[in-house]
């Protein structure tokens, strides 16, 4: 008997834990009937009297939902599971309002991959007021924004206002989906991304920098970092980054890598030349190397790169190499690079510092009848 009156009243409790208020009661069989907006009526009036009953709230977002006001809807969803709801109850919630942001993200996703950008970030918007706690579709919906406002930074003529506004809440979906999962990487790139398209290149500094404390061999981060660098024309920083690329055996280096620090280190190797100091000079000598470096890599793997090689053999001329300046020369030649006149005269040069007077001579000529020919196409 005592073991009855135990159970008895457990299940009494139970069962009022979840038996759903008149007010509640009323909705349903109105919902069943899809009489949406008698339902929202119904529990607006009487939401005040229930403040704290989760399906009340639940109810009230499906009338929501059924009359296409998916703001209200989000907002009582969120509001349903706020409140505690039991295990049962949030399982419906979480059920019917996955189901209508899916929805719309589908719908969202294929107007996106369309190009139809406007009507993808409405749809976006949609399904975030319906679950804004899906990292997925705030991610989404910023990348829909970058791509629109770019369209109007490319447009004739551009409208960078609108594309500002596009940014800056590109920016701010970015770092709600960091928020939602600060483990994804690539959330952290793309808001990177996000700031150099809305011209803050030192808030992506901050970003990237402090994201390559933790993950200091990330290729991707280094190349996007370094970029915005040599575009400031920040070399000191910028050969930092290059440093860091090259010293990682696995990262693979391309030759616009290669190329573009080669720029680099000869850009600051001017400015250390410069100096008088002895620890100046060796730092100029060493960053002319690197140039060098770089230079001959791109040869090596395009030798018919005329620009990679006119700065290479330049290189080898501060740095008195001549055997080497007519290596590099000859092969730009071989590799139908133009037989322009100041190249034949540097070549000339280094025939000459190599004690090959009659190859010197036999292309000093040929760049001064060079010269002749084009004085002559100008005088006509």
């Amino acid at each position: 008997m005592r073991k009855f009156m135990i159970l008895s009243i457990i299940g009494s409790v139970w069962f009022l834990s979840i038996a759903s208020s008149p007010v509640v009661t009323g909705a349903k069989v109105r919902l069943d009937h899809k009489k949406y907006e008698e339902t929202v009526k119904l529990l607006e009036e009487n939401k005040a009297e229930y403040p704290n009953d989760p399906e009340l709230f639940y109810y009230l977002a499906r009338a929501y939902a059924g009359i296409a006001n998916w703001e209200k809807a989000g907002e009582n969803f969120s509001a349903a599971l706020e409140k505690n709801p039991p295990k049962n109850l949030r399982k419906e919630v979480d059920k019917w309002r996955d189901h209508h942001w899916a929805t719309f993200v589908k719908e969202a996703t294929a107007l996106l991959q369309q190009k139809r950008f406007p009507e993808a970030i409405a749809k976006y918007r949609i399904a975030n007021s319906i679950n804004p706690e899906r990292k997925e579709s705030q991610s989404n919906l910023a990348v829909a924004l970058l791509e629109q406002g770019q369209l109007y930074i490319d447009a004739n003529p551009p409208n960078p206002d609108s594309a500002k506004v596009l940014f800056d809440e590109a920016i701010e979906r970015f770092k709600i989906a960091i928020k939602l999962d600060p483990e994804d990487d690539q959330f952290v790139k793309n808001l990177g991304q996000a700031y150099i398209a809305a011209d803050k290149p030192g808030e992506a500094i901050d970003l990237y920098e402090k994201f390559l404390e933790d993950n200091p061999d990330d290729p991707s981060v280094l190349r996007r970092l370094v970029t915005i660098y040599m575009s400031q024309r920040d070399y000191e920083n910028a050969a930092r980054i290059y440093d860091d690329i090259f010293a990682d055996a696995a990262s693979e280096i391309s030759t616009a890598d290669a190329f573009n620090a080669g720029s680099c280190y000869y850009q600051l190797y001017i400015t250390y030349s410069k100096k008088e100091d002895q620890a100046s000079k060796d730092k100029a000598s060493e960053l002319l190397t690197k140039a060098g470096d770089c230079y001959s890599q791109v040869l090596k793997e395009d030798p018919t790169d005329c620009e990679a090689g006119t700065q290479l053999y330049y290189i080898y001329i501060y740095s008195e190499q001549w055997q080497k300046v007519v290596d590099t020369i000859e092969l730009m030649f071989a590799n139908n690079c133009p037989r322009d006149h100041g190249t034949l005269q540097n070549l000339g040069v280094a025939y000459m510092k190599i004690d090959n007077k009659d190859k010197a001579i036999e292309i000093w000529k040929e760049a001064e009848a060079l010269k002749n020919k084009e004085k002559g196409s100008e005088s006509k």
